[in-house]
């Protein structure tokens, strides 16, 4: 497996994404094949139980991550979310590593940007 970044993919992610990163080496999980029909507060408590970093395009998990302070948490924000452009937004951010642990990671089309997940 390539990358020790352990990552939680929401339902709107979608199985094309996650079979995607699965090929390319990453330790990713989907809610879709685990917990298909899981609230928003379920999804963050299995990552934050797991250590899991998530990666959603739900900004309301932004304030989740206040209350259950999970690992990290990238949200996509993108003007055209079709499965391409969700896998190279995913890829950018996954690029930064270690440095997504502790941090929301608010991904768009032409920037990422970092607050610290504050409890």
């Amino acid at each position: 497996m390539r990358q020790e970044l352990k990552i939680l993919l929401d339902e709107n992610i979608g199985l094309k994404v996650y079979h995607e990163l699965r090929k390319r080496g990453y330790h990713v999980q989907s809610i879709l094949v685990e917990r298909r029909g899981a609230s928003d507060e379920e999804v963050v408590e299995t990552a934050t139980k797991r250590g899991k970093i998530i990666v959603t395009m739900d900004k309301d998990f932004g304030y989740l991550a206040q209350a259950y302070n999970p690992p990290g948490m990238v949200i996509l924000r993108l003007r055209d979310p079709r499965v391409p452009n969700r896998i190279r937004a995913i890829l950018r951010a996954l690029s930064l590593g270690e440095q997504l642990y502790g941090y929301i990671t608010i991904v768009t089309d032409t920037r990422i940007r970092k607050r610290p997940i504050t409890p």
